[in-house]
């Protein structure tokens, strides 16, 4: 604990002082002469400096109380700050750091929960956010709480980190080991090593580093049940049935169906060297439909990844992924993914990462071909079917073999709550972003540009519960008409639209988790997706509600 006050040494006397109106002559020399005191460690000097001119004595003892935490001179500096207390001279800012000061020393004398209450009395009015942060993730975590010490702690080392590091990001490594969240405390660590150099606090980092596995891992999951009210993603009715033929007909039938649905994802970290890192990926997701079973689907894939520290906030990574799915048993699809992804830490003002991907699909079934008729409206060859314009080959055209290109930039954002909320809203993250991507398929039917915008919520409540929240909006914009009807009327010739196929596509999804240990949570969801297309068979709107287990390890 003297550790920690001694390493916090950056309080700034002028801080206190600045907010004084500017005074001439003997007074202005007095300060200027007491912040030196302090500085040098004279707390008593500094005092009689000021003491003595009515405008400044209680300044004079915060200044005071202030120098004495420097020195570790706990008791002594409490009862400067405890004189100090709501004195109407004190503006609403100085109140506060006299309320956070007197939480520093209590925390240093053990006195935990007056330390806690003055904190919390300061929250809102002093202007050393970060010492606040500081001193509630100690608390925080010394009282086994490690779920809020972990972002009171990085908050702190965002928001100063010339006043509050290595102290902060060393406690937020611990912080983040008592969560579980193996990958955040080793960065925690690294970033303490970097700041520290050779010192005491970077030496215990390094043995917090060299104590956990040389293989780190993770692995996260999820398994429960779904109803979607949409399986087929069906659009709109195009089947017409001349009077006299029997034994036809379409409907929304079969397309509603409950399943079970499961999801597991890992990685194992091979290699750490210097500031590259580098390892393997694996997942497998899949579903078992109650009666709709020929669209049961098994997706495994496998990857690895590259990484490489830039600097304590910026982190580079290389990603490939393989997958291969099967539909019912049948080979469905073969993917290849390639990612470049930028993620900055931008401190007080969140994190961007910004993405660069490349997607290789092989769709591992044809469209056949459908026969052409004589003429729109003209009869086919055979009285039970529908037929289609001359000159169009299906099988060609609707070839969802391709190449997709993109980018991507999204930005989180923690926004910062008043203490009054921690009894109903304990943490709240903005994030928002936009993707633009290219598919060119082999066939003209798929070949598209689509501009993505999207934007969520995410908010931490007491007691383990979380609401994600995401909204987007998605243009794709299709570079030919479609080769799918508005309209078919079995036995004669169906036409096209020749304009180009345009789609609007919404959604929405939220999620309520609730955490039943660190490792294990409950979670409830429900996800809206409506698909605005000029070609009927696209128009579609799907509902899908699910409840779920989830575990992660690490």
């Amino acid at each position: 604990m003297r550790q920690v006050g001694k390493a916090i040494g950056g309080l700034l006397a002028s801080a206190i002082l600045g907010a004084t109106p500017a005074l001439a002559g003997e007074v202005d020399d007095a300060i200027a002469a007491a912040i030196q005191d302090v500085e040098q460690g004279r707390c008593d000097a500094a005092y009689g400096r000021l003491s003595g001119w009515p405008s400044l004595e209680h300044r004079a003892r915060l200044l005071a109380g202030q120098c004495r935490i420097r020195q570790g001179h706990y008791p002594e500096a409490l009862v400067d700050l405890d004189r100090a207390r709501g004195a109407a001279d004190l503006m609403p800012e100085q109140i506060g750091d006299v309320e956070l000061y007197r939480g520093v020393a209590l925390y240093h004398l053990e006195r935990y929960t007056e330390a806690s209450a003055a904190l919390d009395r300061a929250a809102g009015l002093t202007s050393e956010e970060a010492q606040l942060e500081l001193y509630r993730g100690l608390i925080a975590l010394r009282d086994g709480d490690s779920d809020r010490a972990a972002p009171s702690l990085e908050r702190a080392a965002r928001l100063s980190p010339d006043m509050t590091e290595p102290v902060a990001s060393y406690y937020a490594g611990l912080a983040w080991q008592g969560v579980s969240e193996r990958t955040k405390a080793r960065e925690a660590f690294r970033r303490v090593v970097e700041i520290d150099g050779d010192g005491p606090w970077a030496r215990e980092a390094r043995k917090m580093l060299d104590a956990t596995s040389p293989y780190p891992y993770w692995v996260t999951g999820k398994a429960g049940f779904e109803y979607d009210d949409n399986v087929l993603l069906r659009g709109g009715v195009s089947l017409a049935v001349p009077p006299g033929l029997t034994g036809f007909g379409i409907n929304g039938d079969g397309e509603k169906d409950w399943r079970g649905v499961w999801q597991i994802n890992g990685g194992v970290q091979l290699f750490e060297v210097d500031d590259w890192s580098g390892g393997l990926l694996a997942g497998y997701s899949g579903n078992a439909h109650f009666d709709l079973s020929d669209f049961n689907l098994h997706y495994p894939t496998i990857g690895a990844y590259l990484a490489r520290r830039i600097d304590s906030a910026t982190t580079a990574q290389a990603r490939y992924e393989f997958g291969h799915g099967w539909i019912d048993e049948s080979p469905f699809i073969q993917s290849h993914i390639g990612e470049l992804s930028l993620t900055h830490d931008w401190r007080d003002a969140g994190t961007s990462v910004l993405v660069a991907d490349l997607i290789w699909n092989d769709v591992r079934f044809t469209s056949p071909n459908i026969a052409a008729g004589p003429g729109v409206g003209g009869p086919c060859a055979v009285p039970t079917d529908s037929c289609g314009p001359a000159g169009v080959n299906e099988n060609r055209e609707r070839d969802r073999d391709g190449l997709g290109v993109g980018s991507a930039l999204e930005h989180r954002y923690p926004i910062a709550l008043p203490v009054s909320m921690d009894e109903v809203l304990e943490g709240l993250d903005l994030a928002g972003g936009y993707r633009f991507r290219y598919f060119h398929s082999q066939g003209k039917e798929w070949k598209h540009f689509a501009h993505v915008f999207s934007a969520g919520l995410a908010f931490d409540f007491p007691a383990g519960f979380d609401l994600d929240t995401r909204a987007s909006y998605e243009f794709r914009d299709f570079v030919s008409p479609s080769t799918f009807p508005d309209r078919e009327t079995v036995s004669f010739q169906y036409g096209l639209s020749d304009a180009d196929r345009k789609e609007h596509e919404v959604r929405f999804d939220a999620e309520l988790a609730k955490a039943i240990t660190t490792n294990l949570s409950v979670s409830v969801r429900y996800s809206y997706l409506e698909n605005e297309s000029n070609r009927r068979v696209f128009d579609y709107t799907r509902h899908l509600g699910g409840a779920y287990v989830n575990f992660r390890f690490d």
